[in-house]
């Protein structure tokens, strides 16, 4: 598509796609290396395209000028399977900048999704810019610090820890399956992905596995770089004895004189993961505290900034609503709520009603006589989507007539805090 004389089309040769990788390496990179970003161009040109991804490019006068990747995976809401346009490395070359360049881009990627039926896109990176484009925030990175002196003083446990390699790639996804692949925001992955990931993207990073006696893996761990691993990017255990297990090993990672006093971990705040690391480990010395109710050998951080994080944007109400509704249906059943009708979607210049008979659900263009309208933005439908905010905050922010049956509706159908986005999901 054209933005002015801005014109957005696919990458097609090997130096353009170089290009568009030297330019994400300067951009995003903390040490920025031609060379590697070069290989890697060289890579996307070559290989199969294994990510679903499709470079595309701004073009004015025929020069390169910018460009972003598109990824065509799905996310996972409980039951429902959404197609999710996941944007990355938008870039511009720094002599092109305010030619409405990044605006063709942006017009450009919701356009794509929206001809190719996506329900959703996703996005994080630059702060204070795609809010113009109708993003809004949909997701808050959450870390928490871990007393090194409380991981080394457990006892432990009878599980191995060793280093992955290629070969435990099936091992690692079933356990990202189990572990994480429960909340929104979790994608569909193949093993041939995760074996790409851990050949790019991870190849630098040590990544740890526990096993049981019995020879099973039951955890992994992937570490920061070195020569600072004192992070863990992500675990995932099916108990306490692979976690503690892959716990102890991660800090031995930095033992020496200038070890670390904790180290931080990447935990969804409701993973059993982290109720077990808080449940189980003690401060070995407590001595010096002043006021217990404020030490700590968990403290967690959740790192909040409007429009800075990860953003999201509805391509299409219809398509979004008919690939949520899996999960929608699912969670009226579970609420064993006994309420009939019809409400009415009013979400900007989009619509769609939502039926309810017993514990069945149906969706239809258009509304009944009788149908009840909600209305709300379509930012605040995504964030409600995601579990962002509370139906109760939008409520606050578009207030309207609307009975409390209605109200515990929608807080059945969409509730609050189930969306985790993992390490090895960001993309």
């Amino acid at each position: 598509m054209a933005l002015s004389s801005v014109i957005v089309r696919p990458l097609t040769t090997q130096e353009e796609m170089e290009q568009q990788f030297i330019w994400s390496d300067q951009a995003f990179s903390g040490t920025p290396d031609p060379t590697r970003a070069r290989n890697r161009g060289q890579q996307a040109f070559t290989q199969p395209n294994f990510m679903s991804r499709q470079l595309r490019g701004a073009f004015l006068n025929n020069t390169q000028v910018g460009g972003y990747a598109l990824y065509k995976w799905t996310l996972r809401m409980g039951a429902a399977r959404i197609s999710t346009a996941c944007i990355g490395s938008v870039v511009v070359d720094p002599a092109a900048r305010k030619q409405g360049v990044a605006s063709a881009l942006m017009h450009d990627a919701i356009q794509i999704a929206h001809d190719e039926g996506h329900s959703l896109l996703l996005l994080d990176g630059i702060p204070n810019f795609y809010y113009r484009y109708g993003y809004t925030d949909v997701f808050d990175v959450t870390a928490y610090d871990i007393n090194r002196a409380a991981i080394l003083a457990h006892a432990g446990s009878d599980y191995t820890v060793q280093q992955a390699t290629l070969e435990d790639a099936q091992s690692i996804r079933d356990l990202y399956e189990r572990r994480l692949g429960s909340y929104t925001a979790s994608f569909e992955r193949s093993r041939e992905k995760l074996e790409a990931l851990l050949r790019d993207r991870y190849s630098q990073n040590t990544i740890l596995l526990a096993h049981s006696p019995a020879g099973k893996v039951e955890g992994y761990l992937i570490a920061s770089r070195e020569p600072a691993a004192t992070h863990t990017l992500e675990i995932a255990a099916d108990n306490w004895s692979a976690q503690i297990a892959l716990m102890q090993a991660h800090v031995h990672l930095t033992d020496g004189p200038e070890a670390p006093a904790s180290h931080i971990y990447y935990l969804p705040p409701t993973s059993d993961e982290l109720y077990r690391s808080i449940d189980q480990l003690e401060v070995p010395d407590t001595s010096h505290w002043e006021d217990p109710s404020e030490e700590w050998g968990v403290r967690g951080s959740q790192f909040h900034h409007r429009f800075a994080g990860w953003m999201g944007r509805i391509a299409h109400l219809p398509t979004l609503f008919n690939a949520m509704l899996p999960e929608l249906e699912a969670r009226w059943q579970r609420s064993l709520a006994h309420w009939s009708g019809e409400i009415h979607f009013a979400i900007g210049d989009e619509y769609v009603a939502l039926n309810i008979t017993g514990n069945q659900l149906r969706l239809s263009t258009t509304p009944s006589p009788s149908a009840i309208t909600f209305q709300c933005s379509p930012q605040h439908l995504t964030q409600l989507v995601f579990g962002y905010r509370p139906v109760s905050w939008i409520f606050t922010q578009q207030p309207q007539q609307l009975s409390n049956e209605v109200l515990s509706v929608l807080n059945q159908l969409f509730p609050a805090g189930h969306t985790w986005i993992s390490t090895t999901d960001r993309f």
